[in-house]
């Protein structure tokens, strides 16, 4: 089961990834994903975080008062909740500082999903029962939490005091952006300019291929989407070759 943590900012990541780590004790199913650290050295990290965002079951975008408004955190969290719609899963805006109310007051899009307050004891719980609903139920078994509540009670320190020393002052709503280098930016805007050229060039030499159709022999298609092969033209007759050789 994956679990998608979307965050932006300093104090966002690092609770994304205190997240990540604590999740795994509950089930080795669970495989969640932090694009600070899940993403693979030399993977192009747009086509990474995409691939992630589809194949989620689960998300988790992790809020502060600064990134309210960041546009990364609505892009995932659209995504995401689009995802995990269709496979019956949730998204869960967890909730560093604040309350839902905050949520409604800022008229995030998040508003709309209930909230999880990160230092609530049962409110975690809950969350993390709901995850452990949705992976049983994805696998076809019968809804049981007890293993869970169990195991909750001995780790949850180990998230408080973690979460607890996050420092929430060090973003302002002006850095919650995420940061790309230059060299990462030319290379998406290449492969995009790349990816259209591609698809133009494509679909000129189809058209021009289905004009001449009409005006010339019979074209032949080839295997190839959009490309075209000349016609094999027919052999001459025994008569004309013969014709022709007397006249050599």
């Amino acid at each position: 089961m994956k679990i998608f943590l979307s965050w932006s900012g300093v104090p966002s990541r690092a609770c994304a990834e205190r997240l990540a780590s604590w999740l795994r004790y509950f089930s080795d199913e669970i495989e969640p994903f932090v694009s600070s650290e899940s993403i693979r050295k030399g993977a192009r990290g747009l086509d990474e975080i995409k691939k992630q965002l589809d194949e989620s079951s689960f998300g988790i975008a992790c809020v502060t008062r600064a990134n309210l408004h960041a546009p990364w955190i609505t892009f995932e969290s659209g995504a995401l909740s689009k995802e995990v719609d269709e496979r019956r899963g949730q998204l869960v805006p967890f909730l560093l500082e604040g309350t839902h109310d905050d949520l409604e007051a800022a008229s995030s899009p998040l508003r709309q999903f209930q909230s999880t307050r990160a230092h609530d004891e049962e409110d975690v719980l809950n969350m993390v029962r709901t995850i452990n609903s949705v992976l049983r139920e994805s696998a076809n078994r019968h809804p049981d939490n007890t293993r869970v509540d169990g195991l909750f009670r001995k780790v949850w320190p180990e998230l408080r005091d973690a979460l607890a020393v996050i420092d929430l002052t060090a973003d302002t709503p002006e850095q919650v952006l995420p940061r790309r280098s230059t060299e990462e930016i030319l290379e998406d805007l290449t492969s995009l300019m790349r990816e259209q050229i591609t698809r133009i060039t494509d679909l000129e030499q189809t058209v021009a291929a289905l004009r001449e159709e009409q005006t010339g022999p019979p074209r032949a298609r080839s295997r190839f989407t959009g490309v075209y092969e000349e016609a094999p033209r027919p052999a001459p007759s025994p008569a004309v070759v013969a014709d022709n050789e007397g006249h050599a």
